[in-house]
């Protein structure tokens, strides 16, 4: 058997596996949904929670079937980037619905969670888009997942005088292995720490990994917080090298080795 058959073999067990969970999950709510309306008994609160449910599973789906689109785009070299300028104060009301997006998550899960900008460049040339749904949304999502109730997340956005925005999320949680933390970003890939790896398809930090990459970048991870959980950070020129020439020369002009715009 050749291993692109394999690879294909195990694409289609990891598509199975992590949509039949939810699957289930949502059959069994609208069941028991039928149930309740055929006996005349539900209540206009009981029904709107348990849709709530079913509401956050599809969309946990949705997120699972991008990912996994994405993925084979990126295998088969047909992920491009469109990136576009940002600027400092649409980039600094990004960072704050970042917080906003995820903030019920976290309140449901008792989860304490913040983002911080200690510093932000005056501009980037990104494609913004792919960015927050596929690198940065997969490591926070990843992060509120496994940490676990009473856990803390934190999100840190930062620039580091060379040119570089650096974003780093960190928890508390269980943690990766040091063995373990290289190989994390290969496809299909989990960690042997059974509280991070009950759930998903190992696409997820393969995703971010490539779209990071694709914009000049790099993933590094590190010890959590206080020395526990993990914390992946992010590091992304403000503007790829290979993204220049789509810039006219007034875009770049002047000072683009200065970047960073303090906050503080």
């Amino acid at each position: 058997m050749s291993d692109g058959y394999s690879e294909e073999l195990d694409f289609v067990a990891c598509v199975s596996h992590d949509l039949k969970s939810p699957l289930n999950a949502i059959l069994g709510f609208v069941h028991m949904l039928r149930e309740q309306v055929e006996g005349g008994q539900p209540t206009t609160t009981s029904m709107a929670e348990e849709l709530k449910i079913v509401q956050g599973i599809g969309e946990d789906m949705l997120a699972l079937i991008n990912n996994m689109l994405v993925a084979a785009r990126i295998q088969s070299r047909g992920e491009s980037l469109e990136p576009c300028l940002v600027g400092e104060d649409e980039l600094l009301v990004r960072a704050q619905r970042l917080e906003s997006t995820f903030m019920m998550e976290a309140k449901s899960k008792q989860v304490d969670f913040c983002v911080r900008v200690l510093a932000l460049p005056r501009f980037v040339y990104w494609d913004i888009h792919k960015l927050r749904y596929f690198a940065i949304n997969n490591i926070i999502s990843n992060a509120l997942k496994f940490v676990g109730e009473g856990g803390i997340v934190r999100v840190e956005i930062d620039v580091d005088g060379k040119g570089n925005v650096v974003l780093s999320v960190s928890d508390d949680g269980p943690g990766i292995p040091p063995n373990e933390r290289a190989s994390v970003f290969k496809k299909f890939i989990q960690s042997s720490n059974n509280l991070r790896s009950f759930q998903g398809g190992g696409l997820g930090l393969f995703n971010a990994a490539a779209i990071v990459q694709m914009h000049g970048g790099s993933i590094s991870v590190h010890d959590g917080i206080d020395g526990h959980g993990v914390s992946f950070v992010m590091t992304v020129p403000a503007v790829p090298s290979a993204f220049q020439q789509g810039l006219a020369p007034l875009d770049l002009a002047p000072g683009l080795p200065d970047v960073s715009y303090s906050l503080a």
